[in-house]
This record gives C-alpha cells, sequence and structure tokens, in this order.
C-alpha cells in the first residue's frame, strides 16, 4: 500500500464527511427551515423542529469525527503537508465538531425549555436562538473554508513515506542480523584480568 493510494484514501472520505457537513447545514438553512412553519402550523412545525435539531446537530458532529483522521491521514503519508496550517485547519474542524456537540447537547434542551416556559421564557429563548443562528453560519463557513483549502492545495512533490514490502522487511532484518554477527566474529574477546594471590598475613 502506497502513499499515493492512502491519499485517494483519505481525500474521498474527507470530501465525503466534509460534504455531509456543509450539505446538511446548507439544505437545513436554506431548505427546511424557511418552509417548515409555512407549511406546517406552529404545534406542528414547532414539534417537527425539535425532533429535528438533535438529529441535525448529531449528523454535523459525527461528519467532523471522520473528517478530522481522514484530514490527518495526508500530513502522516506526506511530509511536504505537515506545518502550522494544518495544525490550524484540523483545529477548526474540532471546533466545528465541537459546536455541534453543544448545540445538539446543552443549546437545543436549553431552547426547548425556554419555548416551554412560554411568555416568560420568550426573552431567553430569543437570546438562544440567535445564538444557535450564528453557531450554524460559523459551523456553514468553517466547512466552506476547509473545502476551499482543500481544492487549492498543491499536488504532492515527493513519493510520500513508503512502507516496505514484508519481503523487503525480511530482508533489511537478514541485513542486520548478517553484519551483527560479522561484528562479533571481528571483535576480540576481552582477556580475563590476571588476579594477584595475596598469601597470608
Amino acid at each position: 500500500m502506497n502513499a499515493r493510494f492512502l491519499l485517494a484514501f483519505f481525500d474521498s472520505v474527507y470530501v465525503l464527511a466534509l460534504t455531509a457537513w456543509v450539505g446538511s447545514n446548507l439544505f437545513f438553512s436554506f431548505g427546511v427551515a424557511p418552509l417548515v412553519f409555512q407549511v406546517l402550523s406552529p404545534e406542528a412545525g414547532a414539534k417537527f423542529v425539535r425532533a429535528l435539531f438533535p438529529r441535525y446537530y448529531t449528523w454535523g458532529a459525527i461528519a467532523g469525527a471522520i473528517a478530522l483522521p481522514a484530514y490527518l491521514g495526508v500530513p502522516l503519508s506526506f511530509q511536504e503537508f505537515r506545518g502550522p496550517i494544518v495544525a490550524l485547519q484540523a483545529l477548526m474542524i474540532v471546533a466545528g465538531t465541537l459546536i455541534m456537540l453543544y448545540a445538539a447537547n446543552s443549546l437545543t434542551p436549553a431552547i426547548n425549555a425556554a419555548r416551554d416556559a412560554g411568555p416568560t421564557g420568550q426573552a431567553l429563548f430569543d437570546r438562544l436562538h440567535r445564538r444557535s443562528v450564528w453557531l450554524n453560519v460559523v459551523v456553514l463557513a468553517v466547512g466552506i473554508i476547509l473545502l476551499i483549502a482543500l481544492v487549492n492545495r498543491p499536488e504532492p512533490r515527493t513519493a510520500g513515506i513508503v512502507e516496505p514490502t514484508p519481503l523487503e522487511r525480511a530482508r533489511s532484518e537478514y541485513k542486520q542480523m548478517r553484519i551483527r554477527e560479522e561484528a562479533s566474529r571481528t571483535t576480540p574477546a576481552p582477556r580475563p584480568q590476571p588476579t594477584s594471590e595475596r598469601g597470608p598475613r
């Protein structure tokens, strides 16, 4: 398995994960959300959104969890792709994934509780809803930036890290063993140190 094959594999998984990340965000933000309360009644729309939000955020978090190891597999295979930019993009993936986990497990239940509180929780609901919208914008921007960075990534300059075949590894180990054997033959054995015998005083 050579580095070029690994590059194609990791890139394919990474593209699929980012597509799931960005595509779900675009579809929800511009396809589902504007139509929910136009087609459904307020009560039915609220129930639909309440059931959809956790799955939507969990989907994005899973996509981010898949994207991270796929992205890091490329610099592990090609040294020319290592550097601070790689670390920055990896942190962006982690940040986007953590945002979606927070939205699924903390923010969404808080929004639901504020809505259930009625008029007394309206101000809190509005504030949390705005936070949800802005976090969606951030996650979408992160995904688009990562896709643009992938498209503009240069071609690898080297063949990457080459993994030796089992036969090559066995030959290398046999060669090292022969070198050690030759060294042990040519190295003279240490002479025993003479012991001084002293008689009784």
